[in-house]
């Protein structure tokens, strides 16, 4: 026979597990990511702007992090992103900078939402972001520059 001590440490254990899972499978479903993509990279390369889509940059204009395309039936809520004005040659200008990174080739992307449905690209040397749905289509990707990646100890 199992001590009560024990069931009442193994009940308090189990109920724990539960609403943790609970409140973590609640909090997944606001996050989409990114999927890897050669046609993405593709579409980047060529330095086509797909109708459809509104175009940012994360970073500076001349040291950009990331340049993503937004489907026009999402609204991007972060402020560190910059939209990029079209037909003024800022895209191309983008583009070159990011080829211009000593790390690694940039790479493509979709961006995708937390059912797995592509709503965005991503081109940049940073191979990982969050992306986060909020109300009525809003969606928030984060910067994925990380100083302290990037810090010389």
């Amino acid at each position: 026979m199992i001590p009560m001590d024990n069931v009442k440490k193994r009940l308090v254990i189990f109920s724990s597990l539960i609403i943790a899972a609970t409140i973590f499978s609640g909090c997944n479903g606001t996050f989409g990511g990114l999927r890897r993509s050669p046609e993405i990279t593709k579409v980047f390369q060529q330095q086509q702007m797909l109708p459809g889509y509104n175009y940012y940059y994360d970073g500076r204009a001349a040291i950009p992090y990331a340049v993503v395309g937004i489907r026009d039936d999402y609204v991007l809520t972060s402020k560190f992103w910059t939209p990029v004005e079209k037909g003024t040659g800022q895209f191309e200008k983008l583009l070159s900078f990011l080829y211009g990174s000593d790390v690694h080739p940039p790479l493509g992307a979709e961006i995708i939402d937390p059912e797995g449905n592509p709503m965005g690209i991503w081109f940049s040397v940073f191979i990982s972001t969050r992306v986060q749905f909020g109300p009525e289509n809003q969606v928030n990707v984060f910067s994925p520059y990380s100083p302290s990646r990037h810090a010389n100890i």
